[in-house]
């Protein structure tokens, strides 16, 4: 993948979410602003140029891949195939160039799609699937925690600690990546943190315990108001966050595809992943 091809991949993962959404019967998600998406491609390709692929017939960009390594965890933070030239061998062949990526690494985090397709290549890779289940809704009756409050840059030597303790690996810049795209960070000093895109779409959260990990939850809830919220990548690991889900009144479906994970990756608890960040 070369800095070129970013606006091309970036309107070619649209497409194919688009599609996929529309071939469940789904409502297709707004489209995000080209800038603002592109942010994260040019970080991955930045820091992870082997992990970064793309592929081209006919002189339209048709595939894409983007893996991360994180202090020895390797992810996979995107697989897309133009609709029409899917299941023709050309997902798995681009696949196999970011799994390689993962040499020498002592764990792998994927985050998959419901897409059936998608689920069978993931297991062919050897990762273990662990289903999830998404939250969606207005909260009711959430009241903000004490002691939690908006991140800065400053804040960031805070999610590397609690990363390291519960994925094996710390984010680092990848959340700085996740502000610069107009996400917030919320912080419990000593406790744990998450990001919040908009005012309920929860990315990652971790902490040092279960405690922690419901207090910045609640925090993230709270700051819906009228708006929807949305908490997905929920395993059986994440049962803490999925009481705080049902508290706040959200509603819990099996729309989330599975979390596939492989080797040392931590007690990944309590934990909620980011589909770009893992």
């Amino acid at each position: 993948m070369r800095d070129a091809d970013i606006p091309a991949t970036v309107d070619l993962a649209v497409v194919c979410f688009e599609d996929l959404e529309r071939r469940r019967g789904e409502t297709p998600t707004p489209r995000p602003d080209p800038a603002v998406a592109a942010v994260r491609y040019r970080r991955i390709l930045e820091s992870d140029p082997r992990g970064a692929w793309v592929a081209e017939q006919d002189g339209d960009l048709t595939a894409c891949a983007l893996a991360i390594r994180r202090e020895g965890v390797w992810g996979l933070s995107l697989l897309v195939v133009r609709p029409g030239r899917q299941s023709g061998g050309l997902g798995g062949e681009i696949l196999r160039r970011a799994a390689e990526y993962a040499d020498g690494t002592r764990g792998r985090i994927v985050l998959s799609s419901p897409d059936p397709r998608a689920i069978r290549a993931y297991l062919r890779l050897g990762l273990a699937p662990h289903p999830c289940l998404r939250a969606v809704g207005r909260p009711h009756r959430v009241e903000p925690p004490t002691g939690v409050r908006e991140g800065t840059l400053a804040d960031l030597v805070l999610t590397e600690h609690v990363d390291r303790h519960v994925r094996g690996a710390a984010h680092g810049a990848d959340i700085a990546t996740a502000m610069e795209m107009g996400s917030t960070l919320l912080v419990a000093p000593g406790r744990g943190y998450a990001t919040v895109r908009g005012r309920g779409m929860v990315g990652m959260l971790a902490a040092y315990d279960e405690d922690g990990a419901r207090d910045v939850l609640r925090a993230a809830l709270a700051r819906c108001g009228d708006e929807e919220a949305v908490v997905e990548w929920l395993s059986a690991r994440q049962r803490w966050a999925v009481d705080v889900c049902l508290e706040a009144g959200l509603e819990l479906s099996t729309d989330c595809g599975p979390v596939f994970l492989d080797g040392d990756v931590g007690p990944f608890t309590p934990y909620i992943p980011s589909g770009a960040f893992l």
